[in-house]
């Protein structure tokens, strides 16, 4: 039987990739972004689900697997290598990735914006002639843009985070314009689309009534074995980012609210930001009395070391206000600690069965201190929390799983772009299992 062939258009690092890739030191990028202001770049893991999605797809023998994605620092404009059975060819992204900012303010090249990363995908595809293509993420448009070239092949777009929804405006979010244009071009044209999350399948049928919208949840990297560590804080709140849109300004005012009944409570907020935004909130902290009760920390560059870090506290409180289940929600489970977050349009889904995670109204200040002083306080509910959590983890957020039914969507998809095929209902998103957001 022949193999189907795949490629995925994403962006991931690790310090795996890092080692087979040559990557500069950055000296110039930093020394220019020094020269305005801004904090160095430095290499790190990011978008973990990536590579545990592609050590599933190392395992599997039905598909041939091409990984495209942009590197920062790349020294050549592609690299290209083979390794577990999967190709992976990393391009060297448009100059503004490097120092976005001061291109974007001094150089307003729009019509010419990732031309760079648009011709080396378009001939790393010309090479590779997939089957299929899956473009992970909309939002980010110096990558996802270059599927908007991709006419031959059907191109399956599995929703991340999408900005251009109705309701941005709620959540005091604006994303840069031009992410906006990208993602709506994207969601209008493309034919194929995979989520978990109700508000998403609205927002792309709303744009887009012709479209197919598949069920898909994204992995999560498993967090490895971690011995019991010291206790040093009751809560965490972790991210790659810290953000509004992540609920760091809500969880320091639930903090304020929360220490008026323990007056001890101490905070780790893990995540990077840039120094004005985390002045805003060093100034928020201080004005608020809590300077004595929250701590810093970085991203770490590896991801096993952070879960270390997040293992160090009682609590993780993630308020996401546009995921749909989060990654540091799923991984907070699978590390057996109690979560706090927001009713989002996939939250509610994971206390279908049991009672996993305790939420709260989006803004709701008040009631999301009370959850966290309850869970703080009642070591019967942080026990069953943590249980349950678990089984539910276990059971759903299987990689193997998701990577199987990965396989069966492209292969519906295929056989429904070239013969009409109807895909499968049982692989179509059922609005039946998923509440109105």
């Amino acid at each position: 039987m022949r193999k189907i062939k795949v490629a995925w258009i994403c962006h991931f690092s690790n310090q795996q990739i890092r080692e087979k890739i040559p990557l500069s030191k950055l000296y110039f990028s930093n020394f220019l972004r020094r020269l305005f202001g801004m904090p160095d770049i430095h290499y790190r893991d990011f978008a973990p689900w990536i590579t545990s999605l592609i050590t599933e797809f190392e395992m599997l023998k039905n598909v041939e697997l091409h990984i495209i994605a942009p590197h920062q620092g790349l020294k050549q404009l592609t690299a290209e290598f083979e390794f577990n059975g999967v190709y992976f060819h990393f391009f060297r992204p448009n100059i503004e990735y490097t120092i976005s900012k001061f291109y974007e303010k001094y150089i307003p090249f729009n019509k010419a914006k990732f031309l760079l990363s648009r011709i080396l995908v378009k001939q790393l595809f010309k090479v590779i002639q997939p089957d299929i293509v899956n473009l992970v993420g909309a939002e980010n448009p110096y990558y996802s843009i270059t599927a908007l070239d991709i006419k031959t092949v059907p191109v399956y777009v599995l929703l991340q985070t999408v900005l251009s929804t109705p309701f941005k405006d709620k959540f005091n979010f604006n994303p840069d314009n031009y992410q906006i244009e990208v993602e709506n071009r994207i969601l209008k044209s493309k034919m194929y689309f995979g989520t978990a999350s109700r508000m998403y399948h609205d927002c792309v049928l709303s744009k887009n009534k012709g479209a197919n919208v598949l069920e898909f949840w994204f992995p999560t990297q498993r967090p490895p074995f971690i011995p019991v560590q010291r206790i040093e804080f009751d809560i965490v709140l972790f991210a790659s980012s810290l953000s509004q849109i992540k609920g760091v300004e809500d969880v320091i005012d639930a903090l304020s609210v929360v220490k008026l009944e323990i007056k001890t409570v101490k905070m780790n907020l893990i995540g990077s930001c840039n120094e004005k935004y985390k002045k805003y909130l060093q100034n928020k902290i201080i004005e608020l009395g809590l300077e004595d009760n929250v701590i810093f920390n970085e991203y770490f560059p590896s991801h096993s070391d952070m879960f270390k870090q997040v293992k160090r506290s009682r609590i993780a409180v993630l308020p996401n206000k546009l995921d749909v289940v989060s990654s540091t929600i799923r991984e907070a489970m699978f590390l057996e600690i109690p979560v706090v977050t927001y009713i989002t349009t996939g939250t509610p889904y994971l206390n279908k069965d049991n009672q996993t995670v305790l939420l709260s109204e989006i803004g709701d200040i008040t009631a999301l201190a009370k959850n966290i002083i309850l869970l703080l306080n009642d070591s019967e509910l942080h026990n069953t929390i943590v249980t349950n959590a678990k089984n539910l983890a276990v059971r759903i957020f299987s990689n193997s799983s998701i990577a199987e039914k990965l396989i069966e969507d492209n292969s519906a998809i295929v056989e429904h772009f070239r013969n009409s095929t109807p895909i499968p209902k049982t692989l179509l998103f059922n609005s039946d299992n998923f509440p109105e957001y």
